[in-house]
């Protein structure tokens, strides 16, 4: 037999070379020899002298340090070197159990795993009241962005109205208006959709009050602007005595600053 054991101790016999034909002369001869993994106190006897190369580790399937790997050399092999080389070492049988072990933790580990999975709730699922939320939150920041696109009319109406002052002419006063009013339409309409979207995302009384409430001071400002402007008509045209014009403009200045104050802080809390 090739492999001798009593208890934990092995003895592994094996030719050193083999015979090919007769008188052969081998020039170089390696052998290497592949132990079970965790064999230890390793030794060889042999009949003639080898030379015992530094160990290897060869590593296979399931293997965790890897296995021992003896490297014989002998130069000039000649048939009278075909003798057996023992190769004594201890390896602990229960050692054999290692790789099955290993498989079956492994298996064990994914059977774990595939529970896990299969009671943790992974699914995206959304939220109806946070999502309708957010959808509320951004119509409000779109009836924001409308509205700041009124106020920059505004701020177009009232540079025309004191250009007019200088330039006193109508014509292109009145252009500019009616393409002015034109976009403050587009942008009232705009809010006024967003409005009827919101209440059917189910928004608050409180939130759809305050758009109300929006529509509304700015149809007051409209129209104090409007009267603004009617009223520079009428004091180019010669219609309206100075001194008058003064203390109306200034009285409707007066309101149009209260109806944007009180637009400001409508939008805020929007």
């Amino acid at each position: 037999d090739l492999l001798l054991n009593e208890g934990n101790d092995f003895v592994l016999k094996i030719p050193f070379v083999d015979h090919i034909f007769d008188n052969s002369v081998i020039d170089d001869v390696t052998v290497k020899v592949i132990l079970p993994e965790g064999s230890s106190d390793i030794n060889y006897r042999s009949a003639y002298t080898v030379d015992r190369q530094k160990d290897q580790k060869h590593y296979t399937y399931l293997d965790t340090i890897g296995r021992t790997v003896l490297v014989f050399h002998k130069s000039n092999v000649v048939e009278e070197h075909i003798q057996d080389v023992e190769v004594h070492y201890k390896f602990n049988k229960i050692l054999l159990l290692q790789e099955p072990l290993l498989v079956v933790g492994a298996i064990f580990s994914l059977c774990i795993l595939v529970v896990i999975y299969v009671r943790l709730d992974f699914s995206i699922s959304k939220n109806p009241q946070k999502q309708s939320s957010a959808k509320i939150n951004a119509i409000n920041d779109s009836i924001i962005g409308h509205h700041d696109r009124r106020a920059t009319v505004y701020e177009q109406l009232d540079k025309a109205s004191n250009k007019f002052k200088t330039t006193k002419d109508l014509a292109a006063f009145q252009a500019i208006q009616k393409r002015l009013n034109a976009e403050h339409k587009t942008e009232t309409q705009a809010i006024t959709d967003l409005q009827a979207r919101l209440k059917q995302e189910g928004a608050s009384s409180e939130s759809l009050e305050r758009v109300n409430e929006l529509q509304r001071l700015d149809r007051s400002l409209k129209e104090q602007i409007s009267q603004q402007m009617l009223l520079v008509e009428k004091l180019v045209n010669g219609k309206v005595a100075k001194a008058a014009y003064l203390e109306s403009d200034a009285q409707i200045t007066k309101k149009k600053e209260e109806s944007v104050h009180k637009i400001l802080v409508l939008i805020k809390n929007l």
